[in-house]
């Protein structure tokens, strides 16, 4: 955890997207990568999901070296056993329980779990986690986190869901004690342009780093 929560710290944000094409999905994250980007949470949200992953892994190493690229809506044992097997980087769930948890520790799975209540987050903490994606991130507002932080030391916080893909925005959730933000839609549209999509997050990185 520690090497992919520093980098998900440095990074600010993590970009998260699905796509059934398995070219476009390799394409946009080639747009971002291109952009500095360097951790990647591909969702398992259609048909064709697994299959993409594996295959987005398969060429990662030698394509895009030094990409952390995992997977997020993994909902059960059995959909975590398959990214584990196919070595996602780290698996992401949109809820949190503690048979999944334990799952995740007695196979050596680095699962980054969503919480939405500090009961939730309680989970994650007592067995030791060091990150939890706050999921729906808009339904809970900029002050949730600085609000629930102080009763979990230690505990670093992704808010996920409805996030403007704007340095307002994002630097809002950063001062209100987010270590990053994940950023779907607003980043990343259905009608997604490569170059547009590296010269966005290439300036929203440059900005994040300067403020």
């Amino acid at each position: 955890m520690s090497e992919i929560l520093q980098k998900i710290k440095e990074q600010k944000i993590v970009p998260l997207f699905y796509n059934e094409s398995f070219e476009v999905s390799k394409n946009i994250i080639n747009a971002l990568y291109k952009a500095g980007i360097r951790v990647i949470e591909y969702t398992n949200r259609g048909h064709q999901a697994l299959e993409n992953f594996t295959k987005l892994k398969e060429i990662s190493h030698t394509e895009f070296p030094g990409l952390l690229l995992g997977i997020g809506t993994v909902k059960n044992r059995q959909e975590m056993y398959d990214y584990a097997k196919v070595k996602a980087d780290f698996i992401i769930t949109p809820v949190i329980s503690e048979a999944l948890v334990k799952h995740a520790l007695e196979k050596n799975i680095l699962l980054i779990p969503g919480c939405f209540t500090p009961s939730d987050v309680n989970i994650a903490y007592q067995n030791g986690l060091k990150l939890v994606k706050i999921f729906p991130a808009d339904a809970l507002g900029r002050n949730y986190i600085k609000s629930i932080q102080p009763v979990f030391p230690g505990m670093n916080f992704m808010p996920t869901g409805g996030i403007n893909a704007a340095l307002e925005d994002i630097k809002e959730w950063l001062n209100g004690g987010a270590a990053a933000a994940g950023l779907g839609s607003s980043l990343i549209g259905k009608d997604v342009n490569e170059e547009e999509l590296t010269l966005k997050t290439k300036n929203l990185l440059q900005q994040l780093n300067h403020n």
